[in-house]
Parts: C-alpha cells; structure tokens; sequence
C-alpha cells in the first residue's frame, strides 16, 4: 500500500505500567483487556498512557455505539483516577480496523492521532493485528507501523492506493 499526500508523526512507545498511566486494576502486571463495569455489562479496556491516559475497547460495530454516555462512563470510571480518553475499536482484519473516539473533557472527537496510535497498539498488544494498520475514522484514513521499542509512526491524513505490480505488455 502506498501513502499520498501523507504528513507522518513518530511517537514513543505507550506507557503501560499502571501507575504510570494511572489505571487502578489488579488482573494482570498490565492492564490488557480487564474488565470495566458499566451499568452492569462488563467491558474490555486496555490502558495506555500516550502523553494523557488512554483506554481502548473492542466493539462489534462502531457505528452503532454511543460514543457520548459509554466513552463518558468509561472515561470517568473509578478505576481510571484522573480520567481517560475512550477509543472505540472495530476490526475489520489483521490489518484494518475502524473507530471512534470520546476524549476526555471534550466529548467525541475526530482526532485521528490518539485513536490510532492507542487503538493500534490495544490491539497489537492482543496479538489481532500485525505492524502495519490502516485505520478509517470520519470518513479519513490513517496508517500506523510500530516495532515494540522503535516506536510508532503515523500517517495522516492519508489517500491509499494499493500497489499493483505494472507488467509490460
């Protein structure tokens, strides 16, 4: 896949360490995927700190979710002390997914860097997607490629074209 007329942004790898992020939880060593109640139906948040903190949950369809009350009640969850920006995620395949974003203090947001980058690495850190990520949001592209102490470098906005080997005659 090529990118046109693309402006990328490196980023450090996210924070993941609980108390570094701040995320109280006591599952894991890191806070992938644990389990968030809200009005009694479980979630799956993985945090992240990507400069605030960052929690990303898979949904089977994005559209259909209600950005403002449930990035609201995750964002403002107990269990996130000072608040989280919400990423909701929808995987397409292994290397496409789709999502939304609440941030906090702002409500939903079209901002494709934190959603990428945090959704991206959510779900690389479940092993579902590989290093390179092509990310739809409001009606935009992105692509993301991170190699775990690298970093991650986004591209965005982006027009994609695929590649197609050009055969004379």
């Amino acid at each position: 896949m090529k990118i046109l007329n693309a402006t990328t942004t490196h980023y450090q790898d996210p924070i993941l360490e609980p108390v570094l992020i701040p995320v109280e939880h006591n599952a894991t060593p890191l806070c992938i995927n644990d389990t968030f109640m809200v009005d009694g139906k479980p979630y799956g948040v993985t945090a992240m700190r990507l400069d605030t903190p960052h929690g990303a949950v898979v949904v089977n369809d994005v559209e259909a979710v209600d950005v403002e009350s449930l990035g609201a009640a995750l964002g403002n969850h107990a269990l996130f002390p000072e608040g989280a920006s919400i990423v909701f995620i929808q995987v397409l395949d292994r290397q496409t997914l789709k999502a939304r974003l609440w941030r906090l203090g702002k409500g939903e947001a079209v901002t494709p860097e934190s959603v990428c980058v945090a959704g991206v690495a959510a779900m690389m850190l479940q092993r579902t997607l590989g290093h390179r990520v092509r990310v739809f949001m409001g009606g935009g592209v992105s692509v993301v490629d991170w190699s775990w102490g690298k970093g991650i470098s986004l591209s965005s906005p982006a027009r994609l074209l695929e590649e197609r080997e050009r055969h004379a005659g």
